[in-house]
């Protein structure tokens, strides 16, 4: 039986690109968190963090997580950046998912959203000083760490082959 496939690590790793990417050659749905969380709140992400604020944002991120590994069948889910920031968040991912992050060099993520419009994306010191207070969270949750700085269907490649090699290790151990 398969497992949920996280996808985790700081904006601009590549998670949405590299999760699309993944689900194609495993065969699975995609879904990305933030995109679920946009639908829940009926606005997208920076107005909620100016209307709503982060606190609501991350509460509201927990829920929604909490509801898409419960579904049925099991698929590729990208994460936010932020959300295993919540030790309840990160200890129901550890508990029901392989995890994988995705950990791109700084400069590398930087330079993917630089200019955008995200919130926490502002500013090159506190991206820098959030991205290194956020990867102990990562490295605890993460069953696989895989080097993000590649092009994504690079990195694809290399978390497709670990998921479909742990999806065959199982079904094996499975009696029948």
């Amino acid at each position: 039986m398969s497992r949920w496939l996280v996808i985790t690590g700081y904006m601009g790793a590549g998670k949405t690109s590299v999760g699309r990417r993944v689900a194609t050659r495993l065969g699975r749905v995609f879904v990305d968190a933030d995109r679920e969380i946009e639908a829940h709140a009926g606005m997208p992400i920076p107005e909620i963090f100016s209307r709503r604020g982060e606190v609501w944002f991350r509460r509201t991120e927990e829920t929604v997580i909490r509801e898409i590994l419960a579904r049925e069948p099991h698929g590729v889910l990208a994460l936010g950046g932020g959300a295993l920031e919540s030790d309840r968040t990160r200890g129901l991912v550890s508990r029901t998912a392989d995890v994988v992050w995705l950990k791109a060099s700084i400069d590398v993520a930087w330079a993917r959203v630089e200019g955008s419009d995200r919130p926490l994306a502002a500013d090159r010191g506190r991206f820098e000083r959030r991205a290194r207070a956020r990867e102990a969270g990562y490295r605890a949750a993460a069953a696989l760490e895989v080097d993000a700085d590649a092009p994504a269907d690079v990195v694809a490649g290399r978390v497709a082959a670990w998921a479909g090699g742990r999806e065959a290790a199982a079904a094996a151990e499975t009696p029948r």
